[in-house]
């Protein structure tokens, strides 16, 4: 950090702004700990964005916490309409504020990391945000991104993950709105977040705005947050939805942000590994989230944006094992979660069903646990490497493992692995935190031969007739 960060006087007044849609917990948690940070307490305002919860977080902001200001949306507007709302009230209410912090329901914030992202900014007046060090609220030790870059050759994205000192600062393509500190008058100059990006790569296209206009786009490595992974570990329905719209954004956002033969060919890059997905999912029985790719990218060539409603159906898991007299049943489980909820479930099962055998797939940890359980010949376990993919000899024994037991049925959580669907036979998709199946299908020849049709009808479209760009936001150096 420079010498002069944080050697102006007097702290800058911030409106901190946080964007909350059914997490009372999360959220309350979250304003405990604003309460004590490292800042002068009449030199920042809280205000909290509803996005229509369903559960009692505004009784409890209302009850618990009468000094935090409650805007209520009449609708949910996603993390994009929700921020904008709340920076549309402090541009208009609150115009001596001289940043907005943007902050996530979901985080933990470290005591300074306001502090921090206010001195780099005071002494960098090129800079329209600063972002904090991200890290794993699971485990703090694991950083997950200070900042990311764009990639304009593959489509993709690279977290910055330094192994720095405390003090370092970063100049990067974008920060995570989950801590973002941005400065009021370049909003004011650069605009909003895109509303028609609903979530997902919305502080991303931010980023990228702000960079094309000429200012600096910074991580601080002193200001720290964490934060729960989301990324292809969600172990519950909301990956379906999740998958939309990273599918359907980060093809806009390549659409908008390169031109000329390079979009094209990026756009097919980006089909191409998408449709991958799809066809991965669908192999693995989990077609609810093969049609939700799918989807994004035919609303991706539409032009159809915004807010999309997504209809799961829970199958009733009961009605099915009974309907089949199914009395082998395999689990596979993919990472431990501290209160056992995948255990619970299945000794559920096996309270209802007086009988029925239960073999378990389970990582290292849980071997012990779930022997007891099932029985020690029942159970195999296997290593858990990054973002949980197995090693090929783990493979080669889980796969030995389902073709030498006797199962019917696979019951496992989103995402799911394309093993489960090797021998024909159906995997119920289980949202194990709230003990029910959001699906329970069986891989067939004609879904797989649909979405390789489908894979060459998108890469046609995308590589001769692109949708027509917005034409904003682009940058030389991209061209």
């Amino acid at each position: 950090m420079p010498d002069n960060v944080g050697a102006t006087t007097e702290a800058p007044i911030v409106q901190v702004i946080i964007v909350t849609w059914n997490k009372e917990k999360d959220v309350a948690r979250l304003l405990e700990q604003l309460e004590h940070i490292n800042y002068p307490e009449n030199k920042y305002e809280i205000t909290v964005v509803d996005n229509n919860s369903s559960d009692n977080t505004v009784q409890v902001i209302e009850s618990d916490y009468p000094w935090v200001r409650l805007i209520r949306n009449p609708e949910n507007l996603g993390g994009a309409g929700g921020f904008n709302t709340g920076m549309r009230w402090v541009l208009e209410n609150r115009p001596q504020s001289k940043y907005m912090w943007l902050l996530d329901n979901d985080v933990l914030v470290d005591r300074d990391a306001l502090k921090e992202l206010a001195a780099v900014m005071e002494c960098t007046p090129q800079a329209a945000m600063c972002g904090s060090k991200v890290m794993n609220i699971a485990k703090p030790s694991e950083i997950i991104e200070a900042g990311a870059f764009l990639d304009y050759d593959f489509g993709r994205t690279r977290s910055n993950k330094p192994q720095d000192d405390h003090d370092s600062i970063y100049q990067v393509d974008y920060v995570a709105a989950c801590s973002l500190l941005v400065r009021t008058e370049s909003v004011k100059q650069v605009g909003l977040l895109n509303e028609a990006l609903f979530i997902y790569w919305d502080d991303m296209e931010w980023g990228a705005r702000f960079n094309a206009s000429g200012y600096k786009v910074l991580a601080s490595n002193a200001s720290v947050v964490y934060h729960p992974i989301w990324a292809e570990l969600t172990g519950d329905n909301s990956s379906i939805w999740r998958r939309y719209y990273r599918t359907r954004n980060r093809l806009w956002f390549f659409n908008n942000y390169t031109l000329g033969i390079k979009r094209r060919l990026l756009l097919t890059r980006v089909v191409l590994t998408s449709m991958m997905f799809a066809l991965a999912n669908c192999m693995g029985c989990d077609l609810i989230a093969s049609r939700a790719i799918i989807r994004g990218i035919k609303d991706f060539l539409r032009g159809i944006y915004g807010k999309r409603g997504f209809h799961i159906p829970a199958h009733n898991m009961d009605a099915y094992l009974t309907n089949r007299m199914v009395k082998e049943v395999c689990v596979f489980i993919r990472h431990v979660q501290p209160d056992a909820r995948e255990e619970k479930f299945v000794r559920g099962l096996m309270k209802r069903y007086a009988g029925m055998k239960i073999l378990s797939i389970v990582p290292d940890e849980a071997r012990h646990a779930w022997a007891r359980l099932c029985g020690k010949n029942n159970v195999i376990s296997f290593r858990r490497l990054r973002r949980l993919r197995l090693s090929w000899t783990d493979k080669r024994r889980v796969f030995r493992f389902l073709w030498t037991k006797p199962w019917k049925l696979l019951v496992t959580s989103p995402p799911s692995y394309w093993m489960g669907g090797i021998r024909g036979r159906e995997v119920a998709i289980v949202d194990f935190d709230k003990g029910v199946a959001i699906s329970i299908e069986k891989v067939r020849f004609k879904d797989l031969l649909r979405i390789a049709f489908t894979a060459m009808s998108f890469l046609t479209r995308v590589l001769l007739f692109p949708p027509a760009t917005e034409r904003f936001g682009l940058s030389s150096d991209r061209l």
